[in-house]
């Protein structure tokens, strides 16, 4: 494992330096395992970092690197931390710094932090207590909402008897008969309105959020009470308990035990960088990368930025490489438009490539509808689960 992270503006320093957001990664990795796994002999993947899982997960594909980004030093450390976990300690130690109070873990292995990562848990150990997977802002905000959810909406013990079951149309059932009340339908309806979103996160997320968006979500959730068994959903028993099901089939792929001693064996293959994405790309080999995902950081950025993103993607791409965009509100346009192959060369040429070095050759960037569907059909996350797959051809 290696850390390359370069000198930073106070700007980007204090954004860098500042509040960890993420201690786990709300996306459904098993969808990313089967996107890799569509490739011919992959070597090299590349996903946003947040909180680790993703990337952790890409680990159990053997002999292949993966380059774990993120514009947050926060986030950065938290997966410095558990991969050192893995390298020095071990899978089941691991895991229980993951799911369990992590601050012992944290002592034993401090020392062989980088010392920006030992600077930041120096004063934040405290909240790994719960477990370096609700150790977040979201991951702690979430678990406050649920709370309430609790004592307003079911209980504790209807939520768990719910969550519990693990045959679908006993699932669907216990969902129109004894789920689907008022209270559930005037929650979904408050809880993502506009106006509820603006004074908890505010004017912006208004702004980003559809009119239909408590429509949308309650859609999801629906479709994850009623499509997928409950018992073995790793992220509907983190929304509404913070915690896992202790089954193997109810955890992420980097937690499950058939996977700990591969990622042990590959933990030095995946290398942490604080950076911005497009800034990465452009250093990267031509043709280097065989997965790309990018999580939904293009839905809270210009279209410009996806313009100058996609030529990187194009230089950097490996014929036939798979490029993963997700989002939590479904786009009006493609992120990457089509017919926007035609500026691809001039931007590759303003962000740096060789255009006359004979090993560079122009790709394009084509959607996937089957492999788009296929993703939103199996993925069981309840937030980031719109999908647009692309490959460079």
């Amino acid at each position: 494992m290696t850390i390359n992270v370069e000198q930073l503006s106070k700007k980007e320093l204090f954004h860098a330096q500042g509040r960890l957001m993420f201690g786990q990664v709300r996306e459904d990795a098993a969808v990313d395992l089967f996107l890799v796994r569509q490739l011919q002999s992959p070597n090299r993947f590349f996903v946003i970092a947040s909180g680790g899982c993703t990337a952790l997960s890409l680990l159990t594909v053997d002999s292949c690197s993966v380059d774990a980004l993120d514009i947050s030093q926060a986030q950065i450390a938290l997966v410095e931390l558990k991969a050192a976990l893995y390298k020095h300690l071990g899978f089941a130690a691991a895991k229980q710094a993951c799911i369990a109070d992590g601050r012992a873990y944290l002592k034993q292995v401090n020392s062989r932090l980088s010392p920006r990562a030992q600077q930041f848990f120096s004063a934040r150990s405290e909240s790994l207590k719960s477990g370096l997977n609700n150790s977040g802002w979201v991951d702690q905000r979430m678990h406050q909402l649920t709370k309430l959810f609790y004592l307003f909406v079911h209980s504790l013990e209807e939520t768990q008897a719910f969550l519990g079951l693990d045959e679908i149309d006993k699932q669907r059932e216990f969902y129109s008969k004894r789920w689907c009340n008022w209270q559930w339908k005037l929650t979904m309806k408050v809880a993502f309105s506009r106006l509820f979103l603006r004074l908890a996160h505010g004017n912006a997320a208004e702004r980003l959020v559809p009119d239909d968006f408590s429509g949308v979500m309650e859609g999801r959730l629906v479709r994850a009470f009623t499509d997928f068994p409950n018992a073995a959903n790793p992220y509907l028993w983190q929304a509404f308990f913070a915690q896992y099901n202790s089954s193997e089939a109810g955890l992420p792929p980097y937690l499950q035990s058939a996977n700990g001693a591969l990622i042990e064996a590959n933990i030095d293959r995946l290398n942490l960088v604080c950076e911005d994405t497009i800034t990465w790309l452009g250093k990267q080999p031509t043709g280097s990368i065989d997965y790309f995902g990018l999580s939904n950081i293009l839905e809270l950025l210009p279209p410009e930025y996806a313009v100058r993103l996609r030529a990187q993607i194009v230089r950097c791409g490996s014929p036939g490489a798979i490029v993963c965009v997700r989002s939590i509100f479904r786009r009006r346009a493609a992120v990457f438009e089509e017919n926007g192959a035609g500026a691809v060369i001039s931007e590759v040429d303003r962000d740096g490539a060789d255009l006359a070095n004979p090993n560079f050759r122009s790709l394009k960037l084509v959607f996937d509808r089957a492999l788009s569907d296929r993703a939103e059909e199996m993925d069981r996350s309840l937030f980031c689960n719109f999908y647009e797959i692309y490959r460079c051809v």
